[in-house]
């Protein structure tokens, strides 16, 4: 059991990284409600899972072709992301008149699970530097592990099952936030985040051209 050990702190470290996952969680969960976050945030896990299988599978090939392509991924994915946020934040602006003009009527009231879940995978996988910390947890705990797939495996899972809990943490604060905002404070909220997403990507985007 003490070789899993460092993926608790790991996994309380990666719940507070400050990236674009861990303010649309926190907007999720304030304009949505807790279970609207809890799907978007299970669609972060599985992406991360897919990540993992990726790193641990392909390792080897994988570290090479980020160590000769580095710009190219940072180009990709901050593209990918920029769009997404910059995507999103039209459709925020576009959607303002459209909730102010029903009468006690909100939009985000019956959210489609599938549609957060789905988002939420979509929001971790195009965020390239997430690739880069799966194949960094491998190469480094990996050979302390003596490479064996379970004892990894295992390592993924405690690192995940603690960032999961420590989000649900985050989620049900967040919640407790909404009866203290209103409308106009969500909606400035979401825009803020959506900005934040387009600036990862513009960050990420100069890294890949610098």
């Amino acid at each position: 059991m003490i070789d899993f050990i460092p993926a608790i702190p790991i996994g309380i470290v990666l719940s507070f990284t400050i990236g674009p996952v861990f303010f649309t969680v926190i907007e999720t969960s304030i304009s949505k409600g807790v279970k609207a976050a809890i799907f978007l945030d299970i669609g972060v896990v599985i992406s991360d899972l897919v990540f993992f299988v990726i790193a641990f599978f392909g390792t080897s090939s994988l570290l090479s072709s980020i160590e000769e392509n580095t710009s190219s991924w940072y180009f990709l994915g901050g593209v990918l992301l920029a769009t997404y946020g910059g995507v999103s934040l039209i459709k925020i602006l576009q959607e303002k008149n459209k909730t102010e003009n029903k009468e006690g009527a909100n939009l985000d009231d019956t959210p489609s699970f599938l549609k957060l879940a789905t988002k939420g995978f979509l929001l971790n996988i195009i965020n390239v530097v997430v690739l880069f910390y799966w194949v960094g947890i491998i190469l480094y705990f990996g050979p302390q592990l003596e490479m064996e797939k379970h004892k990894i495996a295992l390592f993924f899972v405690v690192i995940v099952t603690t960032y999961f809990s420590v989000d649900l943490g985050k989620i049900y604060l967040a919640q407790q936030l909404k009866t203290r905002l209103t409308d106009v404070v969500i909606k400035t909220i979401k825009i803020i985040v959506n900005l934040f997403i387009v600036i990862c990507g513009a960050f990420l985007v100069f890294k890949g051209i610098a």
